[in-house]
C-alpha cells in the first residue's frame, strides 16, 4: 500500500513538472492578458504596468516563467513602434545645446540672450585616435568600479541616453576582480577637469535578457542612476539610431581606453573615424575565434564591424560600453549623435582586423520600454 501511495505521489510530481515546462515563456515569447489582449513575456522588474498594479492595487501579474531566480510575466504590448520614442526624445535632448542666459543689463523687454554651445566637429578623421575637444561628445559616460573604499577603476565606458539611464555593454555592468559596476562619471572630456563633472552611483544594472558571459552575443547592458543626471549643454543625451541599413561609410569610435595594446588609459577623451565592414568581410576575420564564445560567427543582425584596413586605428580596452556613433542626418535636429553600436569585442588592439560592436537597432524596443516606460 505504501508502495503505491508512493508511486502515485512520484507520477502527480511527474506530471506538475511537465506541465510546468511546457507552460515555460521566455522573455520576448507572446502571451494572452486576462482580458484577452495580446501581451509579451517581460521580466517583472521591466515590466511598469505589473510592478504598478502589484504596488498601488495589490493585483498580482500573469506569470509566463522564470529566467535562473527572476519571474518573467504577461506584460502589456506596446502599441508604439519601437524607435518612435527615441526619435522624440532625440528632438528634445537637442535642445539642450542652446544656452538660454539673462542680458546683462536689465531693461524692460529685452529677450533672453539664446546661445548655440554646440561642440559637434563634422570632420573625417583609442589606437590612432586623436582628442577630442570639450563639449563634442557630451553623451561620453565613464563606468566605474570599486573594490575597495575610495580606489575607484574606470574600467569601460558608456552612453547617456537619458537622465536616468546609461548604454553599456553587457560585460561592464560586473568584473570578475572588481565587482559591480558602482559609478558613472559625465561632464568630462578631460577626467581632471572638475568643472561640470558629475560623478553619479549606479542604482541598477539591467543587462539584456538572452546575454551570457561565456559568449560574445547580445552583449548590451543598461546602468541606472541612483540620482538623475543634470542635463545641459555639457550632458547631452545621444540619440539612438533606428534602422538595421547604416546610411553611412565611417563611424566615429570614441573613449579613454588604452592608447596601444600594452599601454594604459588617455586622460584625455580620444576619437578616431573607422570604416564599416561589411558582414561577409568580418565574419571571414573572425572565422578562427573561439568558437565557445562566438558559436555562429558574426551575426548580423545584432552586431556591426568597424576598424581600419590601412592605418592602426581601433577600440581598445577600456574603450568598452563606449559608443560607435554617426552625424545625425536631418535638418529638424542638429548637432547631434546617432548610436549605431556599443563596444564588444575584438582582436589584440591596432591590427588591420575590425572591432565588433552590438548593433543598438536592433535591441531599441528593449531600451524603450526600460528607459521610458510612460510612453509604452
Amino acid at each position: 500500500m505504501t508502495a503505491m501511495l508512493n508511486l502515485n505521489y512520484f507520477a502527480c510530481c511527474v506530471i506538475v513538472l511537465i506541465q510546468l515546462v511546457s507552460s515555460q515563456r521566455f522573455v520576448g515569447d507572446p502571451c494572452t492578458l486576462k482580458s484577452g489582449s495580446p501581451g509579451v513575456c517581460k521580466l517583472f522588474k521591466e515590466c511598469k504596468q505589473a510592478r504598478d498594479d502589484l504596488r498601488k492595487h495589490q493585483i498580482f501579474p500573469q506569470r509566463c516563467g522564470f529566467q535562473r531566480d527572476e519571474s518573467i510575466v504577461c506584460c502589456v504590448k506596446s502599441k508604439r513602434k519601437p524607435g518612435e520614442i527615441s526619435l522624440k526624445k532625440c528632438k528634445e535632448y537637442s535642445r539642450l545645446v542652446y544656452e538660454v542666459t539673462r542680458p546683462p543689463i536689465l531693461l524692460i523687454n529685452r529677450p533672453p540672450i539664446t546661445k548655440n554651445e554646440c561642440g559637434h566637429k563634422v570632420i573625417k578623421l583609442i589606437v590612432g585616435g586623436t582628442n577630442a575637444t570639450r563639449k563634442e561628445f557630451p553623451h561620453m559616460a565613464l563606468v566605474g568600479f570599486e573594490p575597495q573604499p575610495g580606489d575607484i577603476n574606470w574600467l569601460c565606458g558608456g552612453t547617456i541616453i537619458s537622465k536616468d539611464y546609461i548604454l553599456t555593454a553587457a560585460h561592464c555592468l560586473s568584473h570578475y576582480m572588481y565587482g559591480r559596476a558602482k559609478y558613472v562619471r559625465i561632464g568630462v572630456t578631460d577626467l581632471e577637469d572638475t568643472n561640470h563633472r558629475q560623478q553619479l552611483e549606479v542604482e541598477e544594472r539591467i543587462p539584456y535578457p538572452e546575454y551570457k558571459l561565456s559568449s560574445h552575443y547580445h552583449d548590451i547592458g543598461l546602468l541606472r542612476l541612483k540620482r538623475s543626471a543634470k542635463l545641459d549643454s555639457f550632458t547631452v543625451p545621444a540619440c539612438l539610431y533606428r534602422n538595421h541599413d547604416i546610411e553611412a561609410e565611417k563611424a566615429i569610435a570614441t573613449g579613454w581606453g588604452d592608447t596601444t595594446s600594452e599601454g594604459s588609459g588617455s586622460n584625455n577623451l580620444l576619437k578616431v573615424t573607422l570604416d564599416l565592414f561589411d558582414h561577409a568581410t568580418c565574419n571571414e576575420s573572425y572565422k578562427n575565434y573561439s568558437a565557445k564564445r562566438l558559436k555562429t560567427g558574426i551575426i548580423d543582425d545584432i552586431q556591426v564591424c568597424a576598424g581600419s584596413l590601412d592605418e592602426k586605428k581601433d577600440t581598445c580596452r577600456g574603450d568598452s560600453g563606449g559608443p560607435l556613433q554617426i552625424f545625425h542626418n536631418g535638418n529638424d535636429i542638429k548637432c547631434m549623435y546617432d548610436i549605431i553600436g556599443v563596444t564588444s569585442f575584438g582582436k589584440p588592439c591596432g591590427l588591420t582586423n575590425p572591432g565588433v560592436y552590438v548593433r543598438v537597432s536592433q535591441y531599441i524596443g528593449w531600451i524603450e520600454d526600460i528607459v521610458w516606460p510612460e510612453n509604452s
